[in-house]
């Protein structure tokens, strides 16, 4: 079983970097859209909480590049957080195994 703050860090993480891949998202959607502002978010850390995003006030128009950048940074934050996970349960499953 992962322990509860390290649950919690990597669900955490998980739907802060979905908030900000959802943003990404509308925004190239609405690149288009006459006098669309960008919307735009923040990370910030929380103690023993894990990871929040927190949305700023929208900012001018849509920067793709900004956007695909955010994406990207998204899905290797997805990646990094599925490989911890694994490697947390696989290191449970170890130690137990090792008491048996």
């Amino acid at each position: 079983m992962i322990a509860p703050v390290a649950s919690a860090s990597l669900i955490s993480g998980l739907n802060a970097q979905t908030r900000v891949a959802e943003t990404a998202a509308a925004n190239i959607a609405n690149v288009s859209t006459d006098g669309y502002q960008a919307e735009r978010g923040e990370l910030v850390s929380r103690p023993l909480q894990g990871a929040a995003y927190v949305p700023l006030p929208a900012e001018g128009g849509v920067d793709l590049a900004r956007e695909v950048v955010a994406l990207t940074v998204a899905k290797t934050s997805f990646e990094a957080m599925a490989r911890a996970y694994s490697t947390i349960t696989e290191t449970e499953k170890t130690g137990l195994n090792s008491l048996a």
